[in-house]
């Protein structure tokens, strides 16, 4: 194994107030949630960014995420408390004067690392551009179909000269031997996307699910189109959910996917086959009202271990 991950400790709490663990020596784990704090700017002038705050704004609306661990998800069957599982809070990777490509290079090796001790990765960002480090670092497992949630295609090559930052991570997902297929949900609308991109992503062979055909025909025909046994990783973009969901990120697009909508595709996946990571960013602290954004998505990473995690357990 290469370095063996130290992080900075969260702050004002752990996410829901599990185990911290910044000595990652010491991870044992079903699955540790890590910030990721920092993507890379297109402008010096737009680092931080506000999203940069979000881990630790997620850690501070826990209380309302979850009660405690030992309350029941009323929606689910099985296991159904955080108290069942075995969870911890990775803290947030470290960013040294201002590096952000070893900020980059520390997260990639953190998922690695998670996934050789047999831990799953969530890791919270921070803008999209953290999803290419993370994708990078599932290189330990083959075979995986990206599952991204988003309202924008991400397939720019380049954008101000930068190609690893949040306009590219699906192009650059492209570009790795370990990534076999792509889906993309709740497309939709105005992005950064223009034709050459969307042209590119579909001679790559990207599968492109739009939030009006899921909304006309509910996420069945997104799962009939996925492997049976694969490997998913799902990418999170929170600004693949309506506004009236997550109001909490920057690039607002009426019209995305709805909880319920979320909740089912959950479902189906871990059903279908086997999760292997989530990757969760754009929010942004500053647009969220009433803590609403950083309520669902925690509660989404939840459901989301839960529903993997009973899956496992019953196929065992």
């Amino acid at each position: 194994m290469k370095k063996i991950p130290k992080t900075d400790r969260p702050t004002p709490c752990s996410f829901v107030n599990l185990p911290i663990v910044t000595d990652w020596r010491e991870l044992d784990a079903q699955a540790v949630i890590f910030g990721i704090p920092h993507g890379k700017p297109y402008q010096i002038s737009q680092f931080p960014n506000d999203q940069s705050r979000a881990p630790n704004a997620l850690r501070a609306a826990s209380s309302r995420i979850l009660i405690d661990h030992d309350v029941i998800d009323t929606d689910m069957s099985g296991k159904n408390a955080v108290s069942q599982f075995k969870l911890i809070d990775g803290g947030n990777i470290p960013l040294n004067a201002n590096d952000i490509q070893r900020h980059y290079d520390d997260a990639e090796e953190a998922v690695r690392y998670a996934i050789k001790k047999g831990a799953l990765p969530v890791s919270i960002g921070g803008d999209d551009g953290i999803t290419n480090p993370v994708i990078r670092g599932l290189n330990g497992l083959n075979n995986i179909t990206i599952i991204q949630i988003d309202a924008h295609l991400d397939w720019r090559d380049e954008r101000f000269g930068e190609k690893d930052g949040y306009s590219s991570p699906m192009r650059r997902a492209s570009e790795l031997a370990h990534i076999s297929a792509i889906h993309q949900i709740g497309i939709r609308s105005f992005g950064s996307s223009k034709t050459s991109d969307l042209e590119e992503a579909r001679r790559w062979g990207a599968k492109i699910h739009s939030a009006k055909e899921i909304h006309a025909n509910g996420v069945k025909s997104v799962v009939d189109s996925l492997p049976v046994g694969g490997n998913f990783f799902v990418s999170l973009d929170v600004d693949g959910l309506d506004p009236s969901v997550i109001p909490g990120t920057i690039a607002l697009a009426p019209g995305g996917i709805m909880w319920w909508e979320m909740v089912e595709l959950f479902k189906e996946l871990a059903k279908k086959g086997n999760i292997v990571g989530l990757n969760v960013v754009e929010l942004a602290p500053q647009n969220d009202l009433n803590q609403i954004s950083m309520i669902t998505a925690g509660r989404l990473i939840l459901k989301l271990l839960m529903l993997q995690f009973n899956s496992s357990n019953s196929s065992s």
